[in-house]
């Protein structure tokens, strides 16, 4: 028995489907390396917010007081009462440019002094949870459903941006984490 030699059309073709093959599972691995390295990059980066916000928030629940600090070196700023700001969670709460209803803190801009307490009292109204992140200050806020006082200090002047790191705003695709105004903003500290 001899094979016979393929024709040329044969080959094109048999080329044309390793090709299709190919390509088809070729994205299919890098899509899933890529997902991966998305989860790998936000789990690092959310431990890494928890390690550094350990020294610049602390969650003071329904009124309760904030746990004793060590004696460090603080700005005499410190020693003033807190500032308190008042603020809600809600879940499609803001239409945008785009004509949807997305997710929003009723207030995204915060002001404060160097060193200085800055209380939020937040009614998160939805039934997760959000969060105020801003890496460049170390402050990661879980924000929990129900009203809860956060506590906030920050240790060098500037204008910090900040957003919520906890996936929401689903139906468009996360749009409010990445627009201030919405579930982020900004926090400046003079």
């Amino acid at each position: 028995m001899h094979a016979t030699e393929p024709t040329k059309e044969q080959e094109v073709h048999d080329q044309e489907e390793f090709d299709e093959a190919v390509n088809r599972d070729g994205k299919i691995v890098l899509e899933w390396l890529a997902g991966l390295g998305v989860v790998a990059a936000l789990l690092m980066s959310i431990l890494a917010l928890s390690k550094s916000s350990e020294r610049n928030t602390v969650t003071v629940t329904n009124g309760a007081a904030p746990p004793a600090t060590s004696s460090t070196s603080v700005p005499a700023t410190a020693s003033l009462p807190p500032k308190t700001i008042s603020l809600k969670v809600v879940p499609g709460g803001k239409v945008g440019p785009d004509g949807a209803k997305h997710d929003t803190f009723t207030k995204t801009e915060f002001a404060v002094k160097v060193g200085q307490k800055l209380d939020l009292r937040i009614d998160n109204t939805d039934e997760g949870e959000h969060s105020i992140t801003s890496p460049e200050i170390g402050v990661n806020i879980i924000v929990k459903p129900g009203v809860h006082t956060y506590e906030v200090v920050v240790k060098e002047k500037g204008r910090f941006s900040w957003f919520c790191v906890i996936p929401c705003d689903e139906d468009t695709n996360g749009w409010a984490m990445q627009h201030a105004g919405y579930m982020a903003g900004y926090i400046t500290a003079t």
